[in-house]
Formats: C-alpha cells, sequence, structure tokens
C-alpha cells in the first residue's frame, strides 16, 4: 500500500482554475467579434459542401504538390466569389469544399477548369514602359510577339518563323489521315522575354465573331462607379501582396463593389479610358488583382500578362476555351525544343479558322481567368482546328502550359463525387436533436451520481458543470482562431465525453469507498483514495486520448470533428478532476456537515470501515487468550 501523502491546499487549485476560466472569458468577450457564440458547421447553420475527386491524364494518384496547387487555387475562387467563412483542404486525394450559410450556389462549379477565352490585342506594352496610343508603335520596339499560319502540304520551316531564343509559337496540325496543312503562332524574341513589346490593333472583320469595340479617342472617359466606404478603387489596378494582407477584410458586398467599379474602370469601351488604365496598371508577380477571374468576357480587357511582364488592352472575347477537345505536349517535330499541341471542338476549330484567316499578322491572347498567358500574332490563317504552339519552351514549360489550356488554372481535373445541400431549418433542428440527446444523457448522470453518491453527486454535477463552462469558451475561440466549426459529429463527441467525464469521478469515489471500508475516515480516506485513483485516471484518459488522435489522422472529415471533440473533452477531463474535482472533495472531508454518512454517501462503508477496525482491535487479546 502506497504511504499517505501530506494534505493539500484545496483553495490553492479553485483559484488556478478560477483563473483559466476568467482569461478564456476575457478573449471571449475583449477579441475577435466580441460575439460568445460557437462557429458551427454547415449541418447545424446550414450550407452547402463540395467533394471533389482528383484526376490525372495517366491515371495514377495525383502527387501532394498538385493537391496542394490546387487547394490554393480553388481557395482564390472561392474568395474571389466574396464568400465569408468558407473553407477549402484536403481530404486525402479529395478536396473538400465548405461553404457555410446561404452563398454556396456557385460552390459546385469551383472544381470545374478556370475561364479560358481568346481575345484580340488591341495594344501591348512592356510593363514599366510609357504607353503609347495603340495606333503608334513604340520607337525601338521589336516585331510583333507571335504569328498564325497554315501552310499548305508542308510544315513550316522553324527558321523562318522563329528567332534564336524565341518564346512559344503556335501552329497548326494536320488531323491524323487528312492533307490539311500546318498553321503557325509564332512568337518573336523580345526585350521583356515573354511578350513582344508592340502595339498592334486586332481588328476582326466583320465575318469574324470578335470585332474591335474600341471607341474614338475623343469620347469622354467613364467615371469610376459609386463604391461604399472603406474601399478603394486604386486596388483596381493592383494591390501588393503585402498591402492586401494588411488591407482589412472586405465585405461580401463591398467586394462587389469593388469589382465593379473595377470593371468599368478597366472594361471601358472608351479609348481614352482605356489608355489610362493601361498607364496605371500594376503588374508583376507581387501584385495581386481582384479582377481576376471577375472579368467580362464580353466587354473589352486592360489587364497583365501572367508572369507580370506585359501590359495589354484587349477587345471582348471571340472564343471560348471550352472549345478546346485536347491540349498536349511534345517535342517539335520541325526542329529542336517542345510544343504544345490544341485541338479544337468541330464549332471552336471553324471560329478559330475564320478569325485567323480575317487576322493574319495580328495578334490573339489566349486570356485564363482574365491574364494573358500567350499573345502569338498570326502568320497565316489555320483551318480544321488543330494548332500547334512551339518555341523557346523548356518540356516543363511546355507542359505547364498544355495543362493551363486544358484544364484552366487548377494542376488537375475534378470530379464532383459528392455535393449535398443542406438548409439552415434542418440545422437547427439537428442541433436541437443533438442538444436534447446531450441533455437527456448528462441527466442519467446527474439522476445517477445524486441517488449513488449524494453530497459526491452534488460535487460531480458542479464539476460537469464547470467542464461544460470551459468547453464552452474554448469552442468560440477555437472558431476564431483556427476556424473550428462544430457539427453534429462534434456535438456527439462531446456526448460521449460525458460518460469519461462522470467515469474519471466514478473510479475516484470507488477508491475513496474502499478506503473508508477499510477502516480510514473520511478525511483520512482521501489522500490515500487519490494517489490511487488518479494513476487509474491518467491511464484511462490517455488511451482515450490516444484513440481520439489516431482516430483524427485517419478518419475522413466527418469523424475527424468526432475525434477531436473527444480528445478535447479527454484533456478538460484531466483539467477538471484534477483542479476541481480532488480539492472540491478534499474540502467537503473537512466539513463536519459534508462529512456526516447520510450526507455524504458513505454511511454503509463507514459501518463497514468501523467494523473491520473493531475486529482489529480485538484480534490481539483472542490470540493472548488461545
Amino acid at each position: 500500500m502506497p504511504p499517505p501523502t501530506g494534505q493539500i491546499r484545496p483553495s490553492r487549485y479553485l483559484w488556478a482554475f478560477t483563473l483559466i476560466v476568467v482569461v478564456l472569458y476575457a478573449l471571449v468577450f475583449l477579441t475577435g467579434d466580441h460575439k460568445p457564440s460557437p462557429k458551427l458547421g454547415i449541418d447545424l447553420s446550414g450550407g452547402t459542401t463540395v467533394t471533389l475527386t482528383a484526376r490525372t491524364l495517366n491515371g495514377q494518384a495525383p502527387t501532394q504538390q498538385q493537391l496542394d496547387e490546387a487547394v490554393t487555387d480553388i481557395g482564390n475562387r472561392v474568395n474571389g466569389l466574396g464568400v465569408s467563412g468558407a473553407q477549402v483542404v484536403r481530404n486525402g486525394s479529395n478536396i473538400v469544399i465548405t461553404v457555410p450559410g446561404n452563398q454556396g450556389s456557385e460552390a459546385k462549379n469551383l472544381g470545374q477548369t478556370a475561364k479560358l477565352v481568346f481575345r484580340p490585342v488591341v495594344q501591348e506594352v512592356a510593363a514599366g514602359q510609357p504607353v503609347l496610343p495603340a495606333t503608334t508603335a513604340p520607337s525601338g520596339s521589336a516585331k510583333p510577339s507571335g504569328s498564325a499560319t497554315p501552310t499548305s502540304g508542308s510544315a513550316v520551316n522553324p527558321s523562318s518563323t522563329t528567332k534564336a531564343g524565341s518564346t512559344p509559337t503556335a501552329q497548326g496540325l494536320p488531323a491524323p489521315g487528312s492533307n490539311q496543312g500546318i498553321g503557325a503562332l509564332d512568337h518573336q524574341a523580345s526585350p521583356i522575354g515573354y511578350h513582344q513589346a508592340a502595339a498592334t490593333a486586332a481588328a476582326a472583320p466583320t465575318t469574324a465573331p470578335a470585332t474591335p469595340t474600341t471607341a474614338p479617342a475623343t469620347a469622354p472617359a467613364t467615371p469610376a462607379a459609386d463604391v461604399p466606404a472603406g474601399i478603394n478603387v486604386n486596388d483596381c489596378w493592383g494591390v501588393t501582396k503585402q498591402q492586401a494582407a494588411t488591407e482589412p477584410t472586405l465585405t461580401r458586398q463591398q467586394q462587389s463593389a469593388l469589382i465593379n467599379a473595377c470593371k468599368t474602370l478597366r472594361q471601358s469601351t472608351d479609348a481614352t479610358a482605356q489608355q489610362t488604365a493601361l498607364s496605371k496598371m500594376n503588374c508583376g508577380p507581387n501584385y495581386s488583382d481582384p479582377l481576376r477571374g471577375n472579368d467580362d468576357t464580353t466587354k473589352p480587357l486592360v489587364t497583365c500578362d501572367q508572369k507580370g511582364q506585359a501590359k495589354f488592352i484587349l477587345d471582348k472575347s471571340f472564343l471560348d476555351g471550352t472549345q478546346i477537345s485536347d491540349a498536349t505536349s511534345g517535342t517539335d517535330p520541325n526542329g529542336a525544343g517542345y510544343v504544345v499541341n490544341l485541338t479544337f471542338k468541330s464549332a471552336g476549330a471553324n471560329t478559330w479558322g475564320t478569325y485567323t484567316s480575317a487576322n493574319v499578322g495580328k495578334q490573339a491572347a489566349f486570356v485564363l481567368d482574365g491574364q494573358v498567358v500567350s499573345a502569338p500574332t498570326i502568320q497565316q490563317a489555320i483551318l480544321g482546328g488543330n494548332t500547334q504552339i512551339s518555341g523557346s519552351f523548356t518540356q516543363s514549360q511546355a507542359a505547364d502550359l498544355a495543362g493551363v489550356l486544358k484544364y484552366g488554372s487548377l494542376p488537375l481535373a475534378f470530379d464532383s463525387s459528392n455535393a449535398q445541400t443542406i438548409s439552415a431549418t434542418l440545422g437547427l433542428a439537428s442541433l436541437k436533436a443533438g442538444l436534447i440527446a446531450g441533455g437527456i444523457g448528462l441527466a442519467l448522470v446527474v439522476i445517477y451520481c445524486l441517488f449513488y453518491y449524494r453530497a459526491l453527486g452534488v460535487l460531480t454535477v458542479l464539476s460537469l458543470g464547470l467542464s461544460g463552462v470551459t468547453i464552452y469558451a474554448l469552442l468560440v475561440l477555437l472558431g476564431r482562431w483556427i476556424s473550428y466549426s462544430l457539427d453534429l459529429a462534434g456535438v456527439a463527441g462531446f456526448i460521449i465525453a460525458i460518460g469519461i467525464t462522470a467515469d474519471s469521478f466514478v473510479v475516484f469515489f470507488e477508491r475513496l469507498k474502499d478506503e473508508v471500508r477499510e477502516g480510514r475516515t473520511f478525511r483520512s480516506a482521501v489522500p490515500r483514495a487519490w494517489v490511487r485513483a488518479r494513476r487509474t485516471i491518467l491511464a484511462s484518459d490517455a488511451v482515450s486520448f490516444l484513440a481520439a488522435v489516431v482516430l483524427y489522422v485517419f478518419a475522413v472529415q466527418d469523424v475527424q470533428g468526432f475525434a477531436f471533440t473527444l480528445g478535447l473533452s479527454t484533456v478538460l477531463d484531466l483539467l477538471i478532476v484534477f483542479l476541481v474535482t480532488h480539492p472540491l472533495v478534499a474540502l467537503a472531508s473537512r466539513s463536519k456537515t459534508l462529512s456526516r454518512p447520510n450526507l455524504s454517501g458513505l454511511g454503509a462503508v463507514q459501518r463497514a470501515g468501523a467494523a473491520a477496525r473493531a475486529a482489529r482491535s480485538t484480534a490481539p487479546a483472542a490470540v493472548k487468550e488461545a
């Protein structure tokens, strides 16, 4: 038997717990939005959840890097919708999008490829260079940045279409078994390394799908749209990532107003407004574009290329990227280097052929989510829709461009394997059912403890109440700090935790009864019972916590919520037992009123203990007489 331990000072433990609770609720009411309410998951508050399953070209499992890039890209799209509280997380090879409330109508389309369109280039200048009118090329500028032509019955000689060190070129590929010639989109070398700093107009014929909509230069500039206070229309020219991180978060209404203002400033049909926007545009890898993915393809656009090296005035879209049926990369059959092969669908091939036939010598921009991916100059008409982009590609650059043209900005293709929308009414009903279940479970534990342990049962109820107070504060703070949302599975975890917490009390109280049964008083039994009980409690909670961790690591999202709350409750169980239950029992053992047998619930075991003491006291005399 372990030796008796020294007496503790219960007030120290109780004051320590009180301080913890005060700090928690000070953080609840004095930080964040000051609202003392936990963040609820979509199954309680209502919303939409979409599970996207990754699909690769070769059928192999996607890499972690690809999945991480997809999570980032889809997260940017979610933020672009102005949705607050949305989450995009990885779950194995799946990506789970969660949009709370009634803002998830567009969430089911977030896994689709980005918006890819083809626009005529009205003007292109290198980022950082002075802007000249579209009709005047800068002095000393290089030739246009690309060209597109089909040749009848023969391949294009690379030396005749591409200079040394050139950037991409694109040319039409003959369909299998056909006599269709090759058309080329050629990108000449340029001082900015990616696009030619040339100013050319892309005027389509009346039969072409795209007709320039540039208004006369004498027309008055379109004024900026009115926007609410708190947002800055200068952000339309591009905001540095550092500024974006320090600026206050805009509401959904403010984001929508900012986007509309940016459309007015950067999608005007007025030539003067376009030149003004072009001169103000900030391009570069450190700039964020609020109009990215939100542009109107039926209007002109002032934008940058993806590398931030060139600025463009583009006309309205004449072809949608959905008309591309396939895009692959490979070696250049006409020389060294790598190429990207494009295949258009039937309708897209006709549109592409009509446009390239009527716009030889002019640029056509491939625009992804409002940013230029490539802007070649058309050399000759490309009929048949099979196009090849070639130039100074590395293997990885060709593969990346093929992926962009085929899948949009996402590095993978995704199938929507599960999409579920839950109304707020159903969520509230689910929450009510969970609370009723928890209340019934708690009531049964309270009735059992009061009937069986009496005063000790009252201490059990008080400990459970303080545990609930602590858990509630932690839920509010975790919702702010790590965006934790309480869902039905989490509620189930807390209900199970009621039993785990009550089990710790039972272990302590039963150990206390054993000590009293052996003849010790209530007061002397408490220290010995605690020494023995705490080892059992620690071992039991360690097993429960380990199970929760394993379940959280290997389970899917809903079960993870259960595991998280189960593990959290297990840790809080130790906090309550050590800082509240044990000190309260020690105080009760020192109270003449609470230690009375008829109140403490130890009457039967105290009588058994008295009999044991009497037996031990008479045993030596009996032996002596014998």
